[in-house]
């Protein structure tokens, strides 16, 4: 037997298989709206992005010279920001988005290659309703936080071809501290590191086409479901953005990526390439990411919390929801203050 052994292993050498590299290309994440500039632009090398704005020093693309210009001749220079040399704002007040005009991005970048979008058309967008807010609980063997579903209602002009796109985010409420069974109940605790609010984001691939309901409502969609963590007042804004149908078909094939779970059925798992390509003579070569040009019509909410059952949340979520340390060890980006410019609580 210890013959055998010593025969099989003897048998095994070594194999070094290749490992496929992938040549890295420009991405391209902005978006120009009609509402007051800033506007940005964010510029990345292909790669494994952990954060969106913690960007990896060899992804970021430093020294790009950036341009956004109109189908009126308006042309402005993008200021590349000195903290995050992906980043990339256009600050000029007289190039705001207008519904109806087009927009182009030229970008060189610091090996001399440019890129340029195809000009983007800006369509009119319907008005966002006011939000409706329902509480909705989860299943609590399975340890998910509870929610409030938060949807929205729209009305679909007559005229065909109209696209939508949604995206939410919110201040959400969370505790932390060293007693989490006695969290503070208000900001005027003296533990004032022990509640804060947190931004957290809804899904960004939410789009719809209106070709089979064209001049119809929108009702009671669901654009998010925002997680209870603790209770108290909650923050809220839903954008609802108007598309080409160039972005519509990109930000389709984005959730359909984003939605994979690994079924036969699924789609085939792709680099979704956007409208922005190489300038010169090799013209067939595409920039990941889009370019894009929306009229905005947003809505705000503030959610009251005070509904709920304090002692039979903490019993439930308390030890769950509440981590040692402070807010600032425990969550990126917390405030200790609610923020300004929400409506009164309903």
């Amino acid at each position: 037997m210890l013959l055998l052994v010593l025969g099989l292993t003897a048998c095994i050498e070594p194999v070094s298989l290749p490992i496929r590299q992938t040549e890295r290309r420009l991405v391209v994440e902005g978006l120009i709206t009609n509402e007051p500039p800033p506007y940005l632009i964010k510029l990345t090398y292909s790669g494994n992005l952990q954060s969106s704005l913690l960007i990896p020093e060899e992804l970021a693309i430093n020294g790009a010279v950036v341009f956004v210009s109109d189908d009126a001749g308006n042309r402005a220079r993008l200021e590349q920001d000195p903290l995050n040399p992906a980043f990339y704002w256009m600050r000029d007040p007289a190039l705001r988005g207008q519904a109806g005009r087009r927009y182009s991005l030229s970008v060189q970048l610091p090996n001399g290659k440019r890129y340029v979008s195809k000009p983007e058309l800006m369509p009119t967008v319907a008005a966002l309703e006011p939000l409706n807010v329902r509480y909705r609980r989860q299943r609590q063997d399975l340890g998910q936080p509870d929610v409030y579903d938060i949807r929205i209602n729209t009305q679909d002009p007559p005229t065909p071809g109209n696209y939508y796109r949604w995206a939410s985010y919110g201040y959400l409420r969370r505790w932390a501290g060293s007693d989490p069974l006695n969290p503070p109940r208000n900001t005027i605790s003296p533990c004032n590191t022990c509640t804060c609010w947190v931004p957290y984001y809804g899904p960004l691939g939410e789009v719809l086409s209106d070709v089979l309901i064209n001049g119809n409502r929108i009702a009671n969609r669901l654009v998010w479901s925002a997680p209870v963590y603790a209770v108290g007042p909650q923050y809220v804004e839903v954008r609802q953005f108007s598309l080409t149908r160039d972005a519509f078909q990109y930000w389709q094939r984005f959730e359909q990526q984003s939605n994979r779970t690994g079924s036969l059925f699924d789609a085939q798992p792709a680099s979704i390439e956007g409208n922005v390509r190489q300038a010169g003579d090799d013209t067939t070569r595409l920039a990941l990411g889009y370019f894009g040009a929306s009229a905005v019509s947003r809505q705000r909410v503030t959610i009251p919390g005070d509904t709920l059952n304090y002692a039979r949340f903490l019993i439930l979520f308390g030890p769950r929801f509440i981590p040692p340390g402070n807010c600032l060890s425990a969550y990126p980006q917390p405030q200790f203050e609610p923020p300004l410019g929400w409506p009164p609580r309903r």
